[in-house]
């Protein structure tokens, strides 16, 4: 099993080890009870909801089919969010009331049924811009030997993939200058739930090189 690093503020941690490795488990965890129970009882977590947690015994749905109106399509939530665990993606966006999962139950059966993901921790597109990641090879920096994380799909794709978007495109000399200062606001701005993904970024990015902010 990979080393489970815990947070700051509670007794839940990540689950985190070479990408290869979280991939699989990935995989695994549709039909390995044994292990979904592993990391319930050991306060694992793949996501900052509740209801992120890896598919049982569901379908993995290819799309989100149909709009089907959801059991809280019409709730407001806004007061839930007073104190949030962690800061929006779009923040000069004002909030809906609630979410595109509380509205549609097609999305949310959707998110349910994914099978969780495992993150590079580091974006490898940033790493190979900077010329130390391989997509092939078996050194610590390269593709399959990353430090990765395992996530929930919904938060993986929509929170932290979208965070770190704009970054995917920026050549080099951007990188090297201006990458360290999008992981310390990713992983230590937004949340103190991700505090231990920014221990292990920036060991990588100064193995990458990169300049300190």
């Amino acid at each position: 099993m990979s080393p489970h690093f815990r947070t700051s503020i509670d007794d839940t941690g990540w689950l985190v080890g070479p990408y290869k490795e979280m991939t699989r488990l990935a995989t695994d965890l549709r039909n390995d009870k044994t292990m979904r129970d592993f990391l319930s009882v050991n306060r694992v977590r793949i996501g900052l909801r509740n209801s992120d947690i890896p598919p049982a015994d569901i379908e993995r749905r290819e799309r989100y089919g149909p709009s089907i109106r959801g059991e809280n399509h019409d709730q407001d939530f806004t007061t839930a969010r007073l104190n949030a665990i962690a800061r929006p993606v779009r923040e000069q966006t004002p909030p809906s009331v609630n979410r595109k999962t509380d509205r549609e139950e097609n999305v949310k059966s959707f998110w349910d049924s994914q099978t969780p993901q495992s993150h590079h921790i580091v974006e490898f597109n940033n790493l190979e811009t900077l010329g130390v990641s391989h997509k092939v090879g078996n050194e610590e920096m390269d593709y399959l030997q990353l430090p990765a994380v395992l996530l929930a799909a919904e938060f993986h794709q929509r929170y932290i993939s979208a965070i770190l978007k704009p970054a995917q495109r920026w050549e080099k000399g951007k990188l090297q200058s201006e990458i360290i200062a999008v992981y310390r606001s990713l992983y230590l701005g937004r949340s103190q739930l991700f505090e231990p993904m920014w221990i292990i970024s920036k060991v990588i990015l100064e193995n990458a090189h990169a300049k300190s902010d």
